[in-house]
């Protein structure tokens, strides 16, 4: 059996390309990798893109291995420089994408270039790697909220490509079982972030 653990990126850079993480999302993906030190890590597999390769490395160093990058789990199936990043967090409460998340309009948020069945294709395809490289263990994959919900939405039959919103660093935990069927064990833990917080 397989355990995948789908961690979003920390908190990056807001308005550039291609964005690092900032000060928040070092002590986010910081406050993850502690928690997963003491767990057995077989392998990280992360995004291409920047914010998703920073914070593999951190919970990397933690856990004794060194992450490897698969281009489809980036965000939106989209390249690297086709996207400025702006956090939700910077916006106001009238911005529509906050207005899109807070109302459960979730699918208003995906950008409208975004070929929704092509990016599921990739995000599936990736994810069958993941598991035909890896039949056994825990993996951590370090990615993206779109990916995550991609994934984990065709896991439990829901047809939107996002349909919740991941925190940072949040971990949602999948089982590959015996026979090849992969089953939802949680979504969005972050009490790694509210032990921080105290």
């Amino acid at each position: 059996m397989t355990e995948l653990l789908l961690v979003r990126h920390g908190r990056p850079e807001s308005g550039a390309m291609d964005p690092q993480l900032n000060q928040e999302g070092l002590q986010q993906a910081h406050a993850l990798a502690r928690l997963l030190a003491d767990e057995p890590i077989t392998a990280i597999v992360c995004s291409d893109l920047r914010r998703a390769q920073q914070t593999a490395e951190i919970i990397g160093a933690a856990t004794g291995h060194t992450p490897h990058a698969l281009p489809g789990l980036r965000e939106w199936g989209l390249p690297a420089d086709s996207m400025e990043y702006v956090a939700l967090e910077l916006l106001g409460d009238d911005a529509p994408q906050v207005l899109a998340v807070h109302e459960g309009r979730f699918m208003d948020f995906v950008p409208d270039r975004v070929d929704t069945d092509d990016f599921r294709r990739k995000v599936d395809d990736a994810f069958a790697k993941i598991l035909a490289d890896h039949p056994e263990g825990r993996v951590v994959v370090v990615c993206h909220g779109g990916t995550i919900n991609a994934y984990v939405g065709q896991l439990v039959g829901i047809p939107d490509i996002f349909w919740f919103h991941p925190d940072y660093t949040s971990v949602s935990r999948m089982d590959s079982r015996p026979g090849g069927r992969v089953v939802v064990r949680s979504l969005n833990e972050v009490h790694h972030l509210l032990v921080e917080s105290k």
